[in-house]
């Protein structure tokens, strides 16, 4: 595989984690202010998603 495509992966993955970022934040904030429980509950698994995608390993052509 390509160095280029190594690239391509890692940004990829780091783009959807920050998407998800954004996302479990938004809920978070819902809520807190409108949905206590019920916008916890769902920000909960969102902010896991994006753990995983933050921290995934890369393929195994990329890795070292």
């Amino acid at each position: 595989m390509k160095r280029i495509d190594c690239l391509f992966e890692r940004v990829s993955s780091v783009g959807v984690a920050v998407a998800l970022l954004f996302m479990a934040m938004g809920l978070s904030v819902i809520g807190i202010t409108v949905l206590p429980v019920i916008g916890l509950v769902l920000a909960l698994p969102v902010f896991v998603a994006a753990g995983f995608f933050l921290f995934s390993p890369s393929s195994k052509e990329c890795a070292l």
